[in-house]
């Protein structure tokens, strides 16, 4: 009886051991079947596969560095991306800024008048800004486009002329005259006024 009682106790332990191995191996499947769901298009198959097989906590800690990995690949190639778009912006703006810069030059050449912006200038002001002056500061660029050189005459004009005597001046596309000179053609500073060579 003893012995009929050991060994249908030993039958049973070997059928629960069986059975918690079936659980063991279910339980790994059903794991797997929602690690795959949870990943699938964010972790390739083959991947995903190796990191199914590892425990539990082993997988956990796997698929968060593979992710982590990830992210930094991902967004060190958009900040790549990002950085060649700003790159190509500036060199069209850069294109476009020419462009039209020579458009401007060609219109000047063309007409024999240029745009340039009013300014002022303290060294102006100290030397050359008195009743009867007759001097003005022109940009370089403009000077060298319309062909005019230091101590020639120009016209500047806007609802009036004034005729001045031109001297270099190293801000581009600027001008700088007399105040009695912008009141008598009603131009005011930042203004745009055309200058033709006289």
């Amino acid at each position: 009886m003893d012995d009929e009682c050991q060994k249908l106790l030993a039958e049973k332990d070997a059928l629960i051991r069986e059975l918690q191995e079936k659980v063991k191996e279910l339980e790994s499947k059903l794991r797997s079947y929602e690690i795959r769901e949870v990943y699938r298009g964010v972790i390739p198959d083959d991947v995903l596969e190796e990191f199914v097989k590892l425990p539990p906590e082993q997988m956990v800690i796997e698929i968060g560095k593979y992710l982590k990995e990830k992210g930094s690949a991902g967004q060190a190639e958009a900040k790549r991306t990002v950085t060649e778009m700003q790159k190509e912006i500036a060199s069209v703006e850069e294109e476009v800024s020419k462009a039209e810069k020579d458009v401007e030059e060609t219109i000047t050449v063309i007409t024999g008048a240029a745009k340039a912006k009013v300014g002022v200038d303290l060294n102006f002001t100290q030397k050359y800004d008195y009743e009867g002056s007759d001097v003005a500061f022109l940009a370089e660029d403009i000077m060298r486009t319309l062909g005019v050189k230091e101590g020639e005459y120009i016209s500047v004009k806007k609802n009036g002329v004034v005729n001045l005597k031109a001297i270099p001046y190293s801000k581009e596309g600027f001008i700088v005259v007399p105040t009695w000179a912008r009141e008598k053609i009603g131009a005011k500073v930042s203004d745009f006024v055309e200058v033709v060579k006289k």
